[in-house]
């Protein structure tokens, strides 16, 4: 595994950048930091990687990723349509740890789409993933870096070894929240958006 410690040098910036992008591009798998807990994940858009990424958490095939995106027009390859609402709320709170389920593009990978074609994305606030948005302009599947029904990890420390040996790269970045939360998770398919899993964002 190849580890590396953010933030990055403004020397090793884009060569660093430059190999993830390489990575992900290969279908890998990688860990990385949010601005809530570790994820692993990779490529969302690869339809190959869903069933690998579940092997290694444990995870029941049927059940979709979340995804992660760097910047808003990144979304766009994932949201098939916008309710006023959830425009609205994208404006408040993205960037941000609010994750919206909303209508998916046909064709996306299985993984991370529900039995209506749904979506459920977030535009993170942290900044390794809007640097990585920079030169990589592709939405990531963004789970808990943890086996299913786990702790989520928020210190590299905390990441179980069947996590960590079976992954390509480590971006080190720990969070020092004395108490971090989960992102929020809404349905914002309806009106008024339903909250799903509550979380560091309050929707008010």
């Amino acid at each position: 595994m190849i580890s590396l410690n953010y933030p990055f040098a403004e020397s090793e910036k884009r060569k660093n950048l430059d190999l993830i992008a390489t990575i992900l591009n290969r279908g890998e798998i990688i860990i990385y930091p949010t601005e809530t807990f570790y994820a692993v994940g990779g490529d969302a858009l690869n339809h190959n990687l869903g069933e690998k990424l579940s092997r290694i958490k444990n995870r029941p095939p049927d059940k979709p990723f979340p995804t992660l995106v760097g910047d808003f027009a990144i979304s766009e390859q994932l949201v098939a349509l916008w309710p006023e609402k959830a425009r609205e709320l994208a404006d408040k709170y993205w960037p941000g740890a609010l994750t919206m389920v909303l209508p998916g593009h046909k064709n996306l990978p299985p993984a991370i789409t529900g039995p209506e074609q749904s979506i459920a994305v977030r535009w993170s606030s942290h900044p390794f993933i809007n640097e990585l948005a920079q030169i990589l302009e592709t939405p990531l599947i963004s789970t808990s870096a943890n086996l299913s029904t786990q702790p989520p990890a928020q210190k590299v420390r905390d990441i179980t070894p069947e996590i960590l040996n079976r992954t390509e790269l480590l971006i080190i970045a720990d969070n020092d929240n004395p108490r971090p939360m989960p992102s929020t998770i809404i349905d914002a398919r309806v009106t008024p958006p339903k909250i799903l899993r509550p979380g560091k964002i309050v929707i008010k």
